[in-house]
């Protein structure tokens, strides 16, 4: 009879191990199929911003009008806020490859500065008022529950001001903890950048997650 026993519990000691490495394989072929997705919008971003860069070199004065850039900017801005989207949802459940997502992020936030740029320098061409940057920045993981809570009111707004301003901003959610030089230089001259979190309107106005309604009332937002 105890040898009957330590049979049953040999054999389910080793289908619970089999699980196990089924499981995790499964759980890492989808983790990896994820990021290979995110790799493929990477190419695909980048592509559309060079490209737009490309337009706006001082080569191309004349050959394509405010009306084509603002087009391409704002075809830009509404797939690089769904991928923000599709990100954080990948990050949200990912257990296996989280230090390859941090560098996966990373390599989008360099994107995103530099389509904050491109969006500047049509603003220039074009005129201050063809639309609105809406630049979110937050600190990439953090843990304190306080910090995460601001984080969570911050990218909300972000979301009203997207939903409910068409054709009217451009939001650019970007980490700024993950030392860009380049990002680093745009906003050294900022006076809130040490808060966990806040949103640039128009490269001029700071807020923060207590401005929730101010920021409401910018863009004729109702609560």
């Amino acid at each position: 009879m105890a040898m009957r026993y330590r049979y049953y519990f040999l054999e389910a000691l080793v289908l619970t191990i089999l699980l196990f490495i089924g499981g995790f394989f499964i759980g890492l072929s989808i983790e990896k199929s994820r990021n290979s997705e995110l790799a493929n919008y990477y190419l695909t971003t980048e592509d559309e911003i060079s490209s737009l860069a490309d337009q706006l070199d001082i080569s191309n004065l004349g050959k394509y009008t405010c009306s084509e850039l603002i087009e391409r900017n704002f075809y830009i801005a509404d797939s690089i806020y769904r991928q923000a989207l599709v990100f954080e949802e990948y990050e949200n459940s990912a257990i296996l490859t989280k230090s390859q997502l941090t560098r996966e992020h990373r390599k989008f936030d360099v994107l995103r500065t530099l389509f904050w740029i491109n969006s500047i320098d049509i603003k220039k061409r074009c005129g201050d008022n063809v639309f609105n940057t809406v630049v979110y920045l937050y600190d990439y993981q953090v843990e304190k529950t306080e910090e995460v809570a601001k984080q969570k009111v911050m990218a909300r707004i972000s979301g009203e001001i997207n939903d409910n301003s068409e054709n009217e901003a451009i939001l650019i959610p970007i980490a700024k903890n993950l030392n860009i030089s380049s990002l680093n230089t745009l906003l050294q001259n900022y006076t809130h950048i040490n808060e966990t979190t806040l949103i640039i309107i128009n490269e001029k106005n700071e807020f923060l997650y207590n401005q929730a309604e101010e920021i409401r009332d910018y863009f004729k937002i109702d609560s």
